[in-house]
């Protein structure tokens, strides 16, 4: 369809269908923007991109990651408190993983 019709008939079923397209959820769009805040710093954004394979726990992330261990733990930590992972115990070990949402909206990016 034409954008802005000239034609007051087309121009008032163009403002319909515009009308009636899905609203914009303001909650949903200020969770998307704490994501892409969060997932702006590289190394976190590198943490999700290793989460969105596999879980992993800080061990194995350092070591992938090639950082310090302080420092993965410190952005898990915000990642975590920001709703982007979640955690749990196997053994001795806690184990990160990418939010099930989260990992949905960055696969959609890749296409």
């Amino acid at each position: 369809m034409k954008c802005c019709p000239v034609d007051k008939n087309l121009k008032k079923e163009w403002e319909h269908e515009l009308e009636s397209e899905a609203s914009i959820d303001e909650n949903e769009i200020n969770e998307l923007c704490n994501v892409f805040k969060v997932l702006s710093s590289p190394i976190r954004l590198k943490i999700a991109y290793h989460l969105m394979k596999q879980d992993y726990c800080v061990a194995a992330l350092v070591y992938v990651l090639g950082e310090k261990q302080n420092l993965v733990s410190h952005h898990l930590g915000i990642m975590k408190e920001n709703g982007v992972v979640d955690s749990y115990k196997s053994s001795r070990y806690t184990y990160y993983r990418l939010k099930p949402e989260v990992c949905l909206m960055l696969s959609s990016l890749r296409d």
